[in-house]
């Protein structure tokens, strides 16, 4: 695995563990805004990319997360044909 797939997921297990177990004081905002930042702007991608997304190799349900996991570095990884 490369580093940024290990810091995307371990800013997405940051906020995730915040969900189910929150933090105290400013610690629970700062991951509340890291998951929700991520969240948005994944889904944003999964809009504005959708054509590309569905003319990727992998399925749809496949493509769709790791779009919403990886963002940009997935989008990256999809070759043009």
């Amino acid at each position: 695995m490369k580093a940024p797939h290990i810091i995307t997921l371990a800013l997405w297990a940051f906020g995730i563990v915040n969900l189910f177990e929150p933090f105290n004081g400013w610690f629970f905002y700062l991951a509340s805004g890291i998951f929700y930042l991520l969240l948005i702007a994944h889904l944003i991608e999964c809009i504005i990319f959708r054509n590309k997304i569905l003319k990727s190799q992998d399925t749809p349900l496949v493509a769709f997360s790791m779009t919403l996991l990886f963002g940009v570095i997935y989008l990256g990884s999809i070759k043009e044909s």
